[in-house]
């Protein structure tokens, strides 16, 4: 098959699929799809620059046809681009499995010596604290760091005695988690992570769960370590897109 012909037929899919996402007909533009659908969907947002220049390369493929002859042939690796992009678009990869595993958690009434403990062991900077079967909060390294502080200036504090639910009072900003539902793409992720920037805030994890509930069964975690993992699952193609 041609490239030209492998592009088209990629283009013809995207484009079916952004009608869809956009809810609108046949008579709207290409590049009015991408800018409605970026409005609502992450992954179009994150690849609208893309899917625009796509349009341009499939107008000089149709446009150019001289006789059932292409004088604008695709590259390669501008086939190879839209097709991975096409991949994306319409079997976005999600949280789960990738993100799936069995998660650290503490309850409110745990010493704070274990989260120490644990938190040391694992190398981890952050843990979820439950009261019973609900989230209450996420206990981070540097809420026990100001804790041992005020701690520290009082010169009465137990690691033993002292319960997580003391220590997490001290949280300075306690909305710095969020829940998502096992089926939410990677995309939504990183939409997580630029809106808590946007607003000057830091979102410690994103937690995963059924339904993305806090009264739910955790299924995975996804912190701000685990960025460059999520880039790399959908870093495109290297190289020149064009004819």
């Amino acid at each position: 098959m041609l490239n030209s012909d492998r592009f088209l037929n990629t283009f013809n899919s995207i484009e079916r699929s952004l009608r869809m996402l956009a809810k609108k007909g046949k008579g709207e533009r290409f590049h009015r799809l991408v800018d409605t659908a970026s409005k609502s969907y992450p992954i179009v947002r994150r690849f609208s620059n893309d899917l625009k220049e796509f349009a341009d390369l499939r107008n000089a493929i149709v446009h150019e046809r001289t006789d059932g002859h292409v004088l604008a042939e695709p590259n390669d690796q501008a086939v190879e681009a839209i097709e991975f992009v096409a991949s994306l678009l319409l079997d976005p990869p999600k949280v789960i499995p990738l993100f799936q595993s069995e998660v650290a958690t503490l309850s409110v009434g745990d010493p704070i010596a274990k989260a120490v403990k644990t938190m040391f062991e694992q190398s981890f900077s952050q843990m979820p604290v439950y009261d019973g079967a609900i989230f209450v909060g996420l206990l981070t390294a540097n809420t026990v760091a100001r804790w041992l502080g005020a701690s520290v200036a009082e010169d009465i504090f137990s690691l033993s005695e002292t319960p997580v639910s003391d220590v997490l009072g001290y949280t300075e900003d306690k909305d710095n988690f969020s829940f998502l539902r096992r089926d939410s793409t990677l995309f939504e992720v990183l939409e997580k992570f630029q809106i808590f920037e946007r607003e000057g805030k830091r979102l410690e994890a994103v937690l995963i769960t059924q339904n993305g509930k806090l009264s739910e069964a955790l299924l995975g975690i996804v912190t701000i370590w685990d960025l460059p993992k999520i880039h790399e699952a959908l870093e495109k193609p290297n190289g020149k897109w064009g004819t």
